[in-house]
């Protein structure tokens, strides 16, 4: 068996840095998920809430396609990864947080259609800030935690509103919570990219 090699402690203080370096320059988020999200869920909101007056009965089912959205989200997953370089502790635990936010969101969404409760929108809009205020403060990223922080104050304002308020609160949510962070990201995304052209 052979020795591991022996590092005097300048040259361990010179690896642990190298590595630090590499963590923080290897973190690459496109943008792309919380592109998708803000989208689909800004969609589904203004849908519904045209619908408040137009009574289309078949748009009433628009929400189906938070549903069909987990397909191109599980390939932009399955790319990402396959991209990264490696995956720190952080990335592990943000893929935990979001796991949890979605099959809180199922559940959720499963509980409202079966009980029909009243102000069920304020626990989604509190559940929409949870995920997205943990990963803004995670990776100090201004725009999440300001998107987290939209979704309740929408949340304690859903408390007062109609049906049809709600369903705007939700799209200017979804915007500032991941449409907007998203762009932001993927803007970022695109010029560090060209730097390495």
């Amino acid at each position: 068996m052979e020795k591991p090699e022996e590092f005097s402690h300048k040259e361990s203080l010179a690896l642990i840095e190298e590595m630090i370096y590499k963590a923080r320059n290897a973190y690459h988020e496109s943008g792309t998920s919380a592109l998708l999200w803000g989208s689909v869920i800004m969609f589904c909101s203004a849908v519904s809430f045209g619908n408040t007056w137009w009574h289309i009965p078949w748009l009433g089912n628009v929400w189906w396609l938070t549903l069909l959205a987990v397909v191109p989200q599980i390939v932009i997953s399955v790319r990402e990864g396959k991209s990264q370089k490696f995956k720190s502790h952080t990335a592990d635990a943000m893929s935990g947080i979001w796991i949890s936010f979605g099959i809180g969101i199922f559940l959720l969404s499963f509980y409202a259609n079966v009980m029909k409760p009243d102000g069920s929108a304020c626990l989604f809009l509190i559940l929409y800030g949870m995920p997205t205020f943990a990963t803004g403060y995670t990776h100090r990223f201004t725009a999440m935690i300001a998107g987290g922080i939209v979704c309740w104050i929408a949340a304690v304002v859903s408390i007062y509103t109609s049906t049809r308020v709600d369903l705007l609160l939700f799209f200017v949510s979804a915007f500032f919570a991941w449409f907007l962070p998203g762009n932001l990201l993927r803007s970022a995304y695109l010029k560090e990219k060209k730097k390495h052209v």
